[in-house]
């Protein structure tokens, strides 16, 4: 049916997904206000609304947020104009958050009509079928909540990738601030050390003078002492350059044998001083490997040397052999062995094994850690299988690559 205005009041269907609504209504014809009223009421949506005509809506709109607006567009008197709604709503287009709009109209023509979806017009409702607008408000309102919802989520994405670039660009800083220290420790650490060790040499050398038995006493424990601090020193750099993956690998093709005897030749003197074995278990098909030559040999001459250090008799074996498709060095002895609470902590820096021979023997406590990461650097691992009272296993595992593969 119609009422006196020419609205339809068809019953609308009833709704329950819209509470609450704020609404702004636009009408030029008051009296067209009643129908749109009636409609939302007859199909029971709750909401509070204010009306005004198109030329005072920003007055409200600066003071008031609706969640949407309702504008019965009448035309033009003038037949022959054919007005766009668009043009007595500029303020809308501009916004750059669309409030839902839906457009109560009469007929438009096909390029009116075009030019109002276009523009994010959020519903079209043709006033001789009023009825339909509580569904059309409905969907307008449900789009505009996921809409929100949408930019909610984008908002948070651009926040957390903004934090991920903040937390990037502290840790770039953290880690050159970290590479400067580094670099000063290098020069600051290492250079007066190795400075006081050859002053020492040259005294316990007695190269500008004899030394008495005291004095002798104390160069030597200088030297000794300044050893210490020197290895101390350069295992924490490296561990440090590790940590920092600042450390770079020069691979190249390395004979195993070469390099196995070069190791075992470095320990040999503690070794015979011992009265302990050195022995090399060479697998016939072990020729070459691919590796940092500087590095595979300091993590065989540290594991070599622990074994030797901790071994009061008996023997230290190098056994190397290819196993699938890794070479592994196992540095087998017959000292002490490791319980398992032990075993567990090895790895980690500055920890130390605490017996009386590991109180004899001290360590920098970085040895194992660093020789581990330079393991793994090689895309490889130490592990290590030890008895109390029955030896020690650790086996340096890394891939087999050939030349061609680098």
């Amino acid at each position: 049916m119609f009422n006196s205005s020419g609205l339809s009041l068809q019953l609308a269907p009833k709704l329950n997904s819209i509470n609450n609504v704020n609404l702004l209504i636009l009408t030029d014809e008051v009296t067209e206000l009643e129908a749109i009223i009636k409609t939302l009421e007859t199909a029971e949506i709750s909401f509070t609304y204010e009306a005004t005509n198109v030329e005072e809506s920003y007055l409200y709109l600066d003071n008031q947020v609706y969640d949407a607006i309702l504008y019965n567009y009448c035309s033009s008197e003038n037949d022959f104009i054919c007005e766009s709604p668009l043009e007595r709503i500029d303020w809308w287009l501009t916004n750059p958050i669309k409030i839902p709009l839906i457009l109560i109209t009469e007929l438009l023509g096909d390029e009116i009509a075009t030019q109002c979806i276009q523009s994010g017009v959020s519903g079209y409702v043709l006033k001789h079928k009023l009825h339909k607008l509580p569904r059309i408000l409905e969907k307008a309102l449900i789009n505009f909540f996921h809409y929100q919802q949408q930019l909610e989520v984008k908002k948070q994405q651009e926040e957390y990738i903004k934090k991920l670039e903040q937390e990037k660009r502290e840790w770039q800083i953290a880690e050159a601030t970290k590479q400067e220290f580094i670099s000063h420790l290098n020069h600051e650490l290492r250079n007066p050390i190795a400075a006081i060790l050859g002053f020492a040499r040259m005294l316990k050398e007695e190269i500008y003078g004899s030394l008495n038995a005291k004095q002798m006493q104390y160069i030597s424990g200088i030297a000794s002492t300044g050893e210490h601090l020197l290895e101390l020193v350069n295992d924490y750099l490296d561990l440090a350059k590790l940590e920092a993956q600042k450390e770079e690998l020069f691979l190249e093709n390395l004979a195993v044998e070469d390099i196995c005897r070069a190791s075992l030749a470095i320990v040999e003197d503690k070794a015979r001083q011992k009265g302990i074995d050195l022995i090399l278990n060479l697998d016939k098909k072990v020729d070459f490997c691919v590796a940092d030559k500087l590095r595979l040999k300091q993590i065989l001459v540290n594991l070599l040397s622990n074994a030797v250090k901790f071994t009061q008799e008996g023997s230290v074996t190098l056994q190397v052999q290819f196993h699938k498709n890794m070479l592994k060095f196992a540095v087998i002895d017959t000292g002490i062995g490791i319980s398992p609470a032990d075993c567990q902590k090895l790895f980690q820096p500055f920890q130390q094994i605490h017996t009386p021979l590991h109180r004899l023997h001290k360590g920098t406590g970085l040895g194992l850690a660093l020789s581990q990461k330079l393991a793994r650097l090689h895309g490889g691992d130490i592990t290590l299988a030890s008895e109390i009272g029955k030896g020690s296993c650790f086996t340096l595992s890394i891939p087999r690559l050939e030349k061609n593969q680098l």
